[in-house]
């Protein structure tokens, strides 16, 4: 460990070891955010795992461990995955849960098919696209949505779990869910994530929520034991009933009864309609790989457009912290996600132009923007329609309170905290990738009674106002920038990335260390980042800092972490796992052999 890490650790004991003499816990953790920002790791500081027999890394170990432990006992990637969501509903409630969505991105290594299972929130078929306006038809504030329950969707993960273990695993509920409940019910000790997730939201936790993550008025500290017995409850029910108590009976009552009171619009009729879809990936192909990734949303059309974008200009020829290859990653961000934000959302309800956004002509236009000796000043979308072969059709989707609208130029609402990412792969060369969120959900701060676990908030990702290409309407999902991505070559996966934040931006880059510049996943992960929002990480060198600045990028004085990117790479030596240490992420193998990055 480095002594920067050292140094932190300390700090943060020091800090501790004060709250309690003084107690001052409120005035001192009032700046948790400054006083524990999480350092970037160093290469060595990346944990790195080797197995033949299957590898995790989630962002906690109890969840590793879970994983690799249904694999040692014969189960394979699915029923490892399963095993450590429900561990991570228990563990990191604050970044996924039982009232989460999201997505779950499978290759079978038997029929080398890969297939990606949407388990996105679904909004109420109550909803309509004035739902967020006020008496005056003026846009609702994002707190009075979801004070009042209004940004609450049908949960999609239960329901996708649940379909993915009876198609691809080998087990299910009843004994997948038995760390999950012990945990819950025994407790553990809250880790440093959840500790500040408590402290940042403790003014908006509901009383159910107060009394499971607060202690004699006080959020919970890092080491305190945090028993939730009725989210085991829930639990329960779950390995009990499989999905059934969840969208048929008690839990769904309970969840729909106090949305109503807050003032939503779920039902339980919501969810007994819920259901997942199983599609065919969004594929890439770049260079001699193919990349799998989200075929539904926002976030997985940025990540292609991206990579297509970036493709001839050979970024491996850069030098990894160059000026120019951070430069051409800055520009090609933000071309991506001009279009992503303007006509991509739900395909059930909108038509979007895939084909025109991945025709070469529409691509080298765009990439003409792009120039090495400064930045764009204003990046307008282009217009993939025009590329697209014949005219635009219209879908109606398959919900009968769907009416056709009209695709304005409303931009999609970025992805709110509260996102978890993890992958896991075993030995016959299955591979799962699952992102997963609340949305956010402790801003509002719900918690159902008598279960245990917090309300999404993934409404509220929804346009504001009618005419949006992503206006809300019953049964839609919202868009989102969540996006597993899983690279092939021969008919084979061998790598999967992805991050709970701030987007694609992030793993695509760790992917390109990989790819273009032959990394290994220790210095892959531990390489600084930067993003289009004008963000960097410790470790830009500032010489490049300076030119990127020179070239017209207003970058921040001040270096943020840029999410956390859990890595599986496959060797001809059996599977590598690696971790991002910037959300404490850990990962394990079966039959585990620890193999030090050089």
């Amino acid at each position: 460990m480095s002594r920067r890490r050292w140094a932190l650790q300390a700090a943060v004991l020091s800090l501790l070891v004060g709250v309690v003499s003084a107690g001052r816990e409120e005035e001192v953790w009032d700046d948790w955010e400054e006083r524990l920002a999480r350092s970037i790791p160093a290469p060595e500081e990346v944990q790195v795992v080797q197995s033949p027999d299957g590898v995790a890394a989630t962002l906690n170990v109890e969840a590793s461990r879970a994983a690799v432990e249904v694999m040692a006992r014969g189960g394979n990637a699915m029923d490892a995955a399963a095993a450590a969501w429900l561990v991570l509903t228990v563990v990191s409630p604050n970044q996924t849960g039982l009232g989460a969505g999201g997505y779950i991105l499978y290759h079978e290594a038997s029929t080398g098919q890969t297939y990606f299972l949407d388990a996105a929130h679904r909004a109420a078929m109550a909803a309509h696209p004035g739902v967020f306006l006020d008496e005056n038809g003026e846009p609702l504030s994002n707190s009075e949505i979801r004070a009042r329950g209004m940004s609450v969707g049908v949960p999609g993960l239960v329901r996708g779990f649940d379909v993915a273990l009876k198609r691809w695993g080998t087990r299910y509920f009843d004994e997948l869910a038995r760390p999950a409940i012990e945990l819950a019910e025994g407790g553990w000790p809250v880790d440093r994530e959840l500790s500040l997730r408590i402290h940042q939201t403790r003014e908006t936790l509901d009383e159910s929520a107060r009394d499971v993550y607060m202690r004699r008025g006080r959020p919970l500290r890092p080491g305190e034991r945090l028993v939730q017995r009725d989210k085991a409850r829930a639990l329960r029910l779950i390995a009990e009933g499989g999905s059934h108590p969840f969208y048929q009976g008690e839990i769904a009552e309970a969840v729909a009864r106090h949305v109503q009171e807050l003032g939503g619009l779920l039902t339980v009729e919501d969810f007994q309609r819920y259901n997942v879809t199983v599609d065919v990936p969004l594929w890439i192909r770049y260079g001699d790989y193919q990349v799998a990734t989200n075929p539904n949303a926002q976030g997985g059309n940025t990540l292609a457009t991206l990579l297509r974008l970036l493709e001839p200009f050979e970024i491996g020829r850069y030098e990894p912290r160059s000026l120019e290859r951070y430069h051409l990653i800055l520009e090609a961000t933000r071309l991506a996600s001009a279009e992503s934000g303007l006509y991509f959302t739900d395909p059930e309800f909108v038509d979007v132009p895939w084909q025109g956004m991945a025709s070469e002509e529409f691509l080298e236009a765009r990439r003409a923007l792009i120039r090495l000796d400064e930045r764009m000043e204003e990046v307008e979308s282009g217009d993939p329609w025009a590329y697209q072969p014949g005219g635009p059709y219209r879908t109606r989707g398959h919900h009968p309170d769907y009416d056709e609208g009209t695709a304005g130029d409303g931009a999609t609402a970025p992805e709110p905290e509260g996102t978890d990412h993890f992958t896991v792969a075993d030995a016959e060369g299955n591979v799962v990738a699952v992102t997963s969120t609340l949305g956010g959900g402790w801003a509002a701060g719900h918690m159902v009674p008598e279960f245990g676990f917090m309300l999404n908030v993934r409404g509220a990702a929804f346009a504001r106002s009618p005419g949006s290409v992503d206006e809300v309407r019953p049964g839609k999902r919202a868009s989102s920038n969540m996006t597993p991505a899983m690279v092939h070559r021969n008919g084979r996966a061998i790598m999967t990335v992805g991050s709970p934040s701030p987007g694609p931006m992030q793993h695509v880059q760790v992917m390109l260390n990989v790819l273009e510049h032959g990394m290994d996943p220790a210095r892959a992960i531990a390489e600084p980042r930067v993003a289009p929002d004008d963000v960097w990480e410790d470790g830009v060198p500032h010489e490049v800092l300076e030119g990127l600045r020179a070239l017209g990028h207003p970058m921040e004085e001040e270096w943020s972490d840029q999410g956390a990117v859990p890595l599986i790479l496959w060797t001809e030596d059996g599977w590598l796992g690696a971790s991002d240490p910037r959300r404490e992420g850990v990962a394990l193998g079966v039959k585990l052999q620890e193999r030090s990055p050089p």
